[in-house]
Parts: C-alpha cells; sequence; structure tokens
C-alpha cells in the first residue's frame, strides 16, 4: 500500500530488498534476518517469487 503516492524503493540489482511481516518495514541489504524497526524474526526478501 502506498500512501499519498509516495515513492517505493526503486529496485536495484546490487541489493537485496527486504520487509518485514510485522510492521511492514522495508530495508535494503545483504542477508537481512531481523527487523530493524521492531525486532521481529518476520522478514523476507521481495525479490523472491511469493506465488
Amino acid at each position: 500500500m502506498v500512501l499519498n503516492h509516495a515513492e517505493v524503493d526503486p529496485y536495484r540489482t546490487t541489493e537485496g530488498y527486504y520487509e518485514c511481516r510485522d510492521c511492514g518495514a522495508r530495508v535494503s541489504g545483504t542477508s537481512v534476518t531481523t527487523c530493524e524497526e521492531c525486532g521481529s524474526d518476520a522478514v523476507f526478501n521481495l525479490s523472491v517469487p511469493r506465488e
């Protein structure tokens, strides 16, 4: 969901993007396992297909 037409993180092939399932925070980096915002372990890689 995008609020007020905010810009979504642009895709870059050099960095992985991860999202927290609990609070929805997005971070970029490599091999992120814990959310920096809420401390949850429910972080998943956005580049992996979720069909």
